[in-house]
């Protein structure tokens, strides 16, 4: 492992160039690489790439121009930190797209075939990516160039799981995840979007109009009574002095958000703070950690080295705390340790999971004992996401009605105080 000399990540010796920052990484070696040993070529194009003979040098990422795109469109930068937060029609849009994809090349059908199809009847803003993705194809190019040049419609893991599976040969398999994912974030979103359009909509008006309503009542009776005009004045007053401010301050927070959620860094240190949460973190390691021993156990069971395959699904896990530890795996097994001895080390696996792998190198399985892992992990954090999922709807529910029970009690407290204070006034 070296460290990277732009942003400090640690990195295999063999890479040439930094898998969060993407910049070269200094002193990187230049190594002759035959038909056999060109996997990272397929992976990170290279240019002017004639012979199989000429030394490997540091990968550039490629340019809008070499795919097709506008001229003046600004290279985007590669890691395996979120860069934007998908709106909720867009998962969905996301999740059918890679769904057909997937079912149109399992059985056995062309990328470039599929992609075409998709190109016509494809929402309108993915079928630019449908016929690139096509045209990429069917010149012999990595789907995965074309996936980085649209990386406002992807999560960086996605594009980390195709590029593994264009190593390995189980594209469809990656679009089988892809689409999973999405299928869960739109699950899961939206049933917090119907809990709170209903909150939001028909709660939050009602309470912004009780608030002038209880101030108005909590004021001391003028001398001459209370006139219609005084009332509306007053109500007035306190829906511009209290209410007004509290809804724009609620506007402001949700934009504010939005926009945040929309930078890299930021979801980086929300990835850091759920990871320390106690049943939501373990969850996202859990996620995490079904990507990497799926994506592993796939790509070896297509026949690639297993350093070289630790190291790409290190890289497709997508996990800001777990990826750096993932990718200290490879090292090790280029020296010969074994990979179940490497998965204790990292001290992120559970017992069940090692105990599989040291099975699986026992008895030459260890790719389907791999897979057969994850697909405990899946179904362990599906169980676990739905009564999460339950659980939050619920607490929602409770809060709202503590808020509103307690908004009620003060408005009849007031109420009653104004009646009394009403009648000390009709006696004076």
């Amino acid at each position: 492992m070296r460290s990277c000399p732009h942003c400090g990540a640690r990195n295999s010796v063999k890479r040439t160039t930094c898998y969060q920052c993407r910049e070269a990484l200094s002193g990187a070696h230049g190594e002759r690489a035959s038909a056999a040993r060109s996997r990272w070529e397929a992976i990170e194009p290279l240019p002017n790439r004639s012979s199989a003979s000429q030394p490997i040098s540091a990968p550039r990422p490629i340019s809008s121009r070499e795919e097709g795109a506008p001229a003046g469109q600004s290279d985007r930068p590669r890691g395996y930190v979120p860069q934007v937060r998908s709106s909720l029609r867009h998962a969905r849009r996301m999740g059918v797209f890679f769904r057909e994809l997937h079912n149109l090349t399992r059985p056995g059908i062309s990328i470039a075939a599929a992609c075409r199809e998709l190109e016509r009847r494809a929402p309108r803003g993915l079928r630019e990516m449908a016929r690139e993705m096509a045209a990429a194809a069917e010149s012999g190019r990595p789907i995965s160039s074309v996936l980085q040049q649209h990386r406002s419609l992807l999560y960086p893991w996605h594009i980390g799981v195709v590029r593994a599976a264009e190593a390995g040969g189980f594209l469809p398999e990656a679009f089988d995840q892809v689409a999973h994912g999405y299928e869960v974030e739109w699950e899961t979103r939206s049933a917090f979007r119907v809990r709170l359009f209903v909150y939001t909509f028909f709660g939050l008006p009602a309470i912004l109009v009780t608030i002038p309503a209880v101030l108005t009542l909590a004021e001391p009776i003028p001398r001459d009574g209370w006139t219609p005009n005084l009332v509306l004045q007053s109500l007035w007053g306190h829906l511009l002095r209290v209410s007004l401010p509290i809804a724009c301050s609620l506007v402001a927070l949700v934009i504010i958000w939005q926009a945040l959620s929309a930078t890299a860094w930021f979801q980086e240190v929300q990835q850091r703070i759920v990871v320390r949460l106690p049943v939501v973190g373990r969850m996202a390691k859990t996620t995490a950690l079904d990507r990497y021993l799926a994506t592993l156990g796939l790509m070896l069971r297509g026949g690639l080295p297993v350093a070289e395959a630790a190291e790409e699904a290190a890289l497709a896990a997508g996990h800001v705390v777990l990826t750096p530890k993932l990718l200290e795996i490879a090292p090790g097994l280029r020296q010969g340790v074994p990979l179940s001895s490497l998965l204790a080390e990292t001290r992120v696996f559970d017992g069940d999971t090692l105990s599989m792998a040291t099975t699986g190198e026992a008895s030459g399985s260890l790719p389907d004992m791999l897979v057969r892992a994850a697909g405990y992990h899946r179904q362990d954090n599906e169980a676990k996401r739905k009564m999460l999922l339950r659980a939050a709807l619920i607490t929602i529910g409770v809060t709202w009605l503590s808020l509103m029970g307690v908004l009620i009690a003060i408005a009849m407290r007031t109420y009653f105080d104004f009646v009394f204070r009403v009648e000390d006034w009709m006696m004076e």
